[in-house]
């Protein structure tokens, strides 16, 4: 069953995480509900701090571990400028990811924990949900982590003494209880001692449900991410195959008929290194630019139409995301269009999108939406939270390493490095344009004369 269309709005940061969180607490102006993983960067405690500071609700759970203890971070810094400060003991679920919520709207989670004011090339990104739904359950599920002080210190409330009830009503009313809430049937029906474990295993079952989520969205998120990057690859490539394809053919050409023509005529391994080096050059760039790709570019967008194709991307991703169904079935069929949503995106197809978010208004694709947050929780044995959190973290694993792959790419370096690409064209055309003179004129005087090479390689 693939997910519905929803109102969610998400957006994942890297190189300007620490900026943007800044600017996101900034909106805050009721209540601020952050709670740790693990141990927590001085930048990251430093931007909690000016929440409190500011006057508003700060609540920040942190995990009552050695390393936090015994941090250079002054806790207590929380509490003097008036927020409040929650140590969570080892009974408390473990959360797969940091989360903070901004007056009950606005959820962040990823690397919150980890923002520095030094931009790092490995940093996982934190990223920001737009989504009602969603903070609730967050604020639900850190309440049952660590009741609010007002929760916690609520009158007992007055029972009136017990009076004999004749044995018909009684039985009336143990039919009752057994159809009552869940808790109730443990009170009356597990000891104690057992009741707290079912109850703790419960309140994992339920984290785990809404981390989940969280780590759902990162997915996505980081997908959006990806092909964001690759789409200004394919784009890169185009521009240069307009600007200096066919110098960058001929170049490489003329350079392999060279080195080739010096192996032959004066032989030695490293001439034949040489000389085999440019033919594979010149063999991967034909083979990725073939002379028909040319025809089928899409135009290129102006800004405005850039911003609606990743508006709708991001719209069509919640819809058909792989990690967004449960069977098996589904899965393989949401993969299937989750990939031609890629194909399409990345190629800066829009038309091909279009055609796909039609193909599942009309309900062609989507069969249903998937159960999520506490209702599916109470239908999971833990076990099978583990394998789904466990499978979610090994996707974003997978996610972060194709990220540096595209980051340490000489594609990626040059495009992010040129502000104007259509400047650097020109000046890789005239470079280039000067190295096929210079190839012509020896391939032509080698040609003419048995000479030394004019050209040193």
């Amino acid at each position: 069953m693939l997910q519905t269309p929803s109102d969610t709005d998400y957006q994942a940061y890297f190189a300007d995480a620490a900026s943007a969180v800044q600017a996101v607490l900034a909106t805050a102006r009721q209540q601020v509900v952050c709670a740790l993983a693990r141990d927590c960067s001085r930048h990251g405690f430093e931007l909690l701090l000016q929440v409190a500071r500011r006057g508003v609700a700060l609540r920040l759970l942190v995990p009552d571990t050695a390393a936090n203890r015994q941090s250079a971070i002054a806790w207590e810094r929380i509490s003097a400028a008036g927020g409040e400060l929650v140590w969570l003991d080892s009974s408390a679920p473990i959360l797969q990811t940091p989360v903070c919520v901004i007056d009950g709207h606005t959820v962040l989670s990823g690397a919150i924990a980890e923002l520095s004011t030094v931009a790092r090339e490995d940093f996982a990104g934190v990223v920001r949900q737009s989504d009602l739904g969603l903070a609730a359950r967050c604020l639900q599920g850190l309440d049952a982590m660590a009741p609010p002080k007002a929760a916690m210190h609520e009158p007992e409330p007055i029972t009136q003494p017990a009076t004999p009830v004749p044995m018909q009503q009684a039985h009336a009313q143990g039919d009752a209880a057994s159809s009552s809430d869940f808790s109730t049937d443990l009170g009356a029906a597990i000891p104690a001692s057992s009741q707290a474990l079912v109850l703790s295993a419960d309140l994992q079952a339920r984290t785990a449900a809404w981390q989940s989520e969280l780590l759902q969205c990162h997915s996505l998120a980081l997908q959006a991410e990806l092909d964001e990057m690759q789409r200004s690859m394919q784009s890169f490539d185009r521009q240069q195959d307009a600007a200096i394809g066919d110098l960058l053919r001929e170049f490489l050409d003329l350079k392999r008929q060279y080195l080739a023509q010096m192996h032959a005529r004066f032989g030695g391994a490293e001439r034949g290194d040489l000389a085999r080096e440019a033919d594979e050059s010149f063999s991967r760039y034909t083979e990725s630019h073939p002379d028909d790709e040319r025809l089928d570019a899409p135009p290129e967008l102006d800004p405005q139409a850039q911003q609606e194709l990743k508006r709708l991307y991001r719209k069509l991703a919640m819809q058909c995301h792989p990690d967004r169904v449960d069977s098996a079935q589904d899965k393989q069929h949401a993969q299937a269009l989750f990939q031609r949503l890629q194909r399409s995106y990345q190629a800066s197809d829009m038309r091909g999108l279009q055609n796909l978010q039609a193909q599942l208004e009309l309900g062609q694709d989507a069969s249903g939406a998937r159960t999520s947050g506490a209702a599916s929780a109470t239908r999971r044995a833990p076990a099978q939270w583990a394998m789904e959190l466990s499978a979610l973290q090994s996707s974003l694993a997978q996610q972060h390493a194709q990220r540096q792959e595209i980051l340490q790419s000489a594609t990626w370096r040059t495009l992010v490095s040129q502000s104007r690409w259509d400047l650097w064209f020109a000046q890789q055309a005239k470079h280039l344009q000067t190295e096929v003179e210079r190839y012509r004129e020896a391939l032509q005087e080698a040609t003419d004369a048995d000479t030394a090479p004019l050209i040193q390689k």
